[in-house]
């Protein structure tokens, strides 16, 4: 089923945008329960909607679209830093990267809701440990290991799984909606005129 003027090369960018200002509301406005210390969960819409493209299979289908796709992650994580963060970097290289991850794993398991959890697990969990390091790297983490895996990594993924299963069936039908048709895969058969019905010609009287 297709949309008839939605596509995935520019409604990704749009969608993608969208989601880091959700989140940025999220924070703000739910503050008091996310970041309750020592406690500190940190929403990530934009991620998932960055893994869409990959989770919905429109990259397996469409690989055209990957380099859209990479570029998108770079600019949302540039603004993501610039907005958020305030380290330009961080997010421009972690988004990309766990994009790429995700292609590379999602190669191994096949389309399905419960799969398609599974990876935005793995991607989530690998994109924090990241993101901790990341920061740790600048000298600007001050939470030891084992308090990061408790009071952030725990909590963050707990919120982003409860917003992936709210979110993930509606994205992933807009997805499926906005999927380019693959003119490369339609072939159409080859037939001599002489193959064809023949019409009915007039009796000659």
């Amino acid at each position: 089923m297709y949309f008839k003027y939605l596509r995935v090369s520019w409604l990704h960018p749009i969608l993608a945008f969208l989601a880091l200002l959700v989140d940025g509301a999220i924070a703000l406005h739910g503050a008091q329960i996310l970041y309750r210390l020592p406690m500190s969960a940190s929403p990530y819409l934009v991620l998932l909607v960055l893994l869409m493209p990959i989770l919905s299979g429109v990259i397996r289908t469409q690989p055209e679209q990957r380099s859209s796709v990479f570029m998108t992650a770079f600019i949302i994580g540039l603004i993501y830093d610039l907005y958020f963060t305030g380290y330009v970097g961080v997010s421009m290289i972690g988004f990309p990267l766990v994009v790429w991850f995700a292609e590379w794993i999602q190669r191994y398991f096949e389309q399905s809701y419960l799969w398609e959890m599974a990876i935005y697990f793995m991607v989530l969990s690998v994109y924090l440990v990241y993101d901790y390091l990341a920061f740790g790297v600048i000298n600007v983490a001050n939470m030891n290991l084992q308090n990061f895996v408790i009071f952030h990594m725990f909590p963050s993924i707990l919120v982003n799984m409860i917003i992936f299963i709210l979110t993930f069936t509606f994205l992933n039908w807009v997805y499926q909606g906005a999927r380019e048709p693959n003119l490369a895969s339609y072939h159409v058969e080859d037939r001599q005129i002489n193959d064809r019905m023949p019409l009915k010609r007039r009796s000659s009287r």
